[in-house]
């Protein structure tokens, strides 16, 4: 097979992989995407093929309205589209209008029922805290930046010579694993009053009570665990995690809670406390030692504190270079013990998968950033979801064992390279109908690395 062959074959994989999981992980989403309330009078298109219009903008990682266009006046990708998704693909113009009336509540509600349909199916749950707890990762990001306030509820900062920036921030909770996947559960945006009737701008903090009235609507009785950074360790963030019935596991710097601090300073070390390991992985050697204060007083609440000090060093490396240092320390209301040591310090720096993904949206094709819609926040915000239930759509694909062996089949090439395959493939040759319902159609389970 010559080289120009194989690419495209790698691009055709890639097509079906996600024709199959969409048919096996997210097997009601055009239905749910039709059964949406429809603010619109004159209908062109199901409101379905409108909705998931917005949604493979970012599947396929194209990155701007324009770019899409681009592509869908090309015959063959539309015809392919058509054949992969069995609906017609709209312009981007159209799916702008829907988004402008589209109620945002719609769009997060989809993406609601996505989740609990997984969580149902049981996806998730070889990744839970101690085969037990769902791990939810909170923490902000900004989405977008202005020289003019034109939605009326952009939070602001005024520099020193007096130019003012305008902000579009969001606070997400996902459902974190261990194998670096960040599923979109739950999103409130940072934004302030439209009528203007605030003291103070809106901030995360504020953000997030918010947020967890909303995810303890979503999920009543889930038992989960939530990370985040060191921004949360104060007393009412530890307040609403109790109230709700959730653990939490908090990335504790030196500037947090002062009096914590002073506590553990007074309290002598217990050498019960203490646990190390050493993990080999790809030619890394990593030490760790582990040391923990259950106990400590903090206005009422019980706190456990754990301290990871990491030694890592290359195998093949010569002895006389020195190692690595790292030190990880969080705080949490779990009471730790050597049977859970290693997993209270691990989750809790599971936290970074929400970071990454946040960078992966911004640097990898889907230009979380970009103003996909420069006149609208209700449409930039309906747009943001399409990109969440895209990108978790994507991780189930990037994911899985199957792309994965493809992927280390290209020496050297990163997933954005499979991906223009997959655009190549799409734009330059016929699917074959009945191969491709063949292949979504298989038994075969979608096995998550």
């Amino acid at each position: 097979m010559g080289k120009f062959a194989e690419n495209q074959h790698k691009g055709k994989l890639i097509a079906f992989h996600i024709g199959k999981v969409i048919n096996a992980q997210f097997p009601t989403l055009y239905e749910r995407a039709e059964s949406l309330l429809d603010p619109r009078k004159h209908c062109e298109y199901a409101l379905a093929e409108l909705v998931f219009g917005g949604i493979a903008m970012f599947i396929f990682k194209f990155g701007s309205r324009n770019q899409f266009d681009n592509y869908r006046k090309e015959g063959v990708f539309k015809k392919n589209y058509h054949r992969t998704f069995k609906m017609r693909l709209p312009s981007s113009d159209a799916i702008e209008d829907l988004m402008r009336l589209l109620e945002t509540s719609e769009l997060e509600t989809l993406k609601e029922v996505i989740v609990k349909e997984l969580i149902r199916r049981k996806v998730f749950h070889k990744f839970r805290f101690m085969n037990k707890k769902f791990l939810i990762a909170v923490d902000g990001t900004g989405t977008s930046t202005y020289g003019i306030n034109y939605c009326g509820q952009c939070t602001s900062k005024t520099s020193k010579n007096g130019n003012t920036t305008y902000f579009h921030h969001v606070l997400e909770a996902k459902l974190v694993t261990h194998n670096d996947m960040g599923i979109s559960v739950a999103t409130e945006w940072i934004e302030n009053k439209a009528d203007g009737d605030y003291e103070k701008q809106d901030c995360e903090q504020k953000a997030f009570q918010r947020l967890a009235a909303k995810l303890k609507k979503m999920f009543p009785r889930l038992p989960l665990v939530i990370l985040a950074d060191g921004l949360y360790p104060n007393k009412t963030i530890f307040e609403i995690c109790r109230d709700n019935g959730w653990d939490f596991i908090f990335t504790f710097k030196d500037g947090n809670l002062p009096t914590v601090h002073k506590e553990l300073e007074l309290l002598p070390p217990s050498p019960d406390n203490t646990g190390e390991r050493t993990l080999a992985k790809k030619g890394i050697l990593k030490k760790q030692v582990y040391s923990w204060t259950n106990g400590v007083d903090y206005h009422g609440f019980s706190l456990s504190v754990i301290t990871c000090e990491e030694r890592k060093s290359h195998i093949r490396e010569s002895e006389e270079k020195e190692p690595e240092t790292r030190k990880f320390t969080h705080i949490t209301n779990l009471e730790i013990s050597r049977n859970n040591c290693f997993a209270v310090s691990d989750s809790g720096r599971v936290r970074w998968a929400i970071e990454n993904s946040f960078d992966y949206l911004k640097n990898h094709g889907y230009n979380l950033g970009h103003k996909f819609s420069r006149v609208s926040f209700n449409a930039y915000k309906n747009y943001y979801q399409c990109m969440m239930i895209a990108h978790a759509i994507n991780q189930f694909v990037e994911k899985s064992t199957d792309f994965i062996e493809l992927k280390d089949s290209v020496p050297k090439r990163s997933v954005q390279f499979l991906w223009q395959r997959l655009i190549s493939f799409f734009t330059d040759f016929d699917i074959e109908p009945l191969e491709l319902e063949d292949c979504i159609k298989r038994r075969t389970q979608i096995r998550l690395a």
